[in-house]
């Protein structure tokens, strides 16, 4: 897909700011449940290594679109093997994550320290494999996703069953978190759901692996491995809004219900408004690549752009708020309200910038506008709040209620031993990025 990334460096502050509360708040929640006070700190590490990777590709754009940087000299630089390294740290974590919540499959009181073992040893190993081979087989990372897409689609189903055919409606609670951390992952790619299933989404893979051809070979390992990722991102959103329709036919309709259809129908509208551009999306292989229409790249910042950088991390903190993995009460409820605001605050600014990038809306009225926002924000700060984490159960109560789990119990050693074996890792990975790229190795 096309676009200019405008929200990029909105996005690092986002990602890095609520990556950083989240870590303090897990260590200030010591009444959690474990496995949720877990979950909520793999998150919040997830939330500051996505940050880092954004702030990596806003160095990037700037460089490239100020002309600073050439792509000969783009190919060996840290900034790429740092972005390719800490992209790897990412995928490690977001398959830990599934293993522990919403249900927990590797139910182990030592589960911290290995999911950072399992980390580590991907970062040594993959790291410099990766860029000694210039990126050719990294498409096969994608692997990675088969454990969320595994683990949470049949989290998602087995209790969506039981709570419609078994009329266990607590089970609800297990699955919908289940889907929003389905949508918080896979995010963006949902919405090209139908031009997987009918294949127009090979000729934008096809686009992108000649567009990249300066800087890496086109491989049937990167075909393959990208065909394989769409068509998990396909089963899953189909998966889900077929579940949903069930459930909205039986219940009624519901916040993530309406979620769900409205990923699904972005899919079909990105299918027309795709088909309008494939003459040139196949320019890229026939002849030269030519630029996508401008009301197209548009439409992509609109959607996808909005989708990925503000709707992902907005779907994961509601998730964090909402379902108690984090205390947000007692002396919490400062950190949690600061946090909710400070979202709050960056997702309008983003907004007013954006429409003001196709408006013609003069600067005093989108200052106005901003004002304006942050006086309700500061006024109605505790209802906003208070609406995010109205939930009363949990995951856990809900599992250990029925008798499916007991109560894990992780020693407050553990948590730590995660931290700082994932900051060892970042930084491991930042440093075999920078010495090979001062070593200038020629792959």
């Amino acid at each position: 897909m096309a676009g200019e990334n405008a929200l990029l460096p909105i996005a690092t502050m986002i990602h890095l700011i609520l990556g950083v509360m989240t870590i303090i708040l897990v260590y200030r929640s010591e009444k959690a449940k474990p496995s949720e006070r877990l979950a909520a700190l793999v998150l919040g590490w997830t939330f500051f290594v996505l940050g880092v990777i954004f702030l990596f590709q806003t160095i990037i754009d700037y460089q490239f679109t100020n002309e600073n940087i050439t792509t000969s000299e783009f190919s060996d630089s840290f900034l790429r093997y740092g972005a390719g390294s800490t992209r790897i740290v990412y995928l490690s974590l977001i398959a830990v994550l599934p293993l522990i919540y919403p249900y927990p499959v590797f139910f182990s009181e030592s589960f911290a320290r290995l999911g950072a073992v399992f980390v580590g040893i991907f970062t040594i190993l993959l790291v410099p494999l990766w860029i000694v081979t210039n990126y050719e087989y990294s498409n096969l990372q994608y692997i990675f996703f088969l454990v969320p897409f595994l683990v949470w689609v049949g989290v998602y189903l087995r209790y969506l069953f039981s709570e419609i055919q078994g009329g266990m409606d607590e089970d609800r609670t297990v699955s919908a978190v289940a889907a929003l951390l389905l949508i918080g992952v896979f995010g963006e790619w949902l919405t090209y759901w139908l031009g997987i299933v009918l294949t127009q989404e090979n000729h934008f893979t096809a686009r992108g692996l000649v567009g990249n051809a300066e800087l890496r070979d086109p491989t049937i390992t990167a075909l393959l491995s990208s065909t394989m990722a769409g068509a998990m991102f396909a089963v899953t959103i189909v998966t889900l809004f077929v579940g949903e329709a069930w459930r909205t036919k039986r219940k009624g309709f519901s916040g993530v219900s309406t979620i769900i259809f409205t990923f699904f129908t972005i899919g079909i509208l990105w299918f027309i408004f795709d088909y309008t551009q494939m003459g040139i999306v196949d320019s890229c292989v026939n002849t030269t690549c030519e630029e996508l229409n401008p009301i197209y790249s548009t439409w992509y910042v609109f959607s996808s752009e909005i989708i990925r950088f503000l709707v992902v991390p907005l779907i994961l903190m509601y998730v964090i708020l909402n379902f108690n993995l984090i205390e947000t009460g007692g002396d919490n409820v400062w950190f949690t309200r600061i946090m909710v605001l400070l979202m709050l605050l960056i997702v309008t600014s983003s907004i007013i910038e954006l429409i003001q990038t196709v408006l013609p809306i003069p600067q005093m009225i989108t200052s106005a506008l901003f004002a304006a926002a942050v006086v309700v924000f500061i006024g109605w700060e505790e209802k906003i709040t208070n609406s995010m984490i109205r939930q009363s159960i949990s995951v856990s109560d809900v599992l250990i209620g029925s008798g499916e789990t007991g109560l894990l119990d992780i020693d407050e050693g553990e948590y730590r031993i995660f931290s700082v074996a994932l900051g060892i890792s970042m930084a491991l990975a930042m440093l075999i990025s920078l010495l090979i790229s001062l070593m200038e190795i020629t792959v």
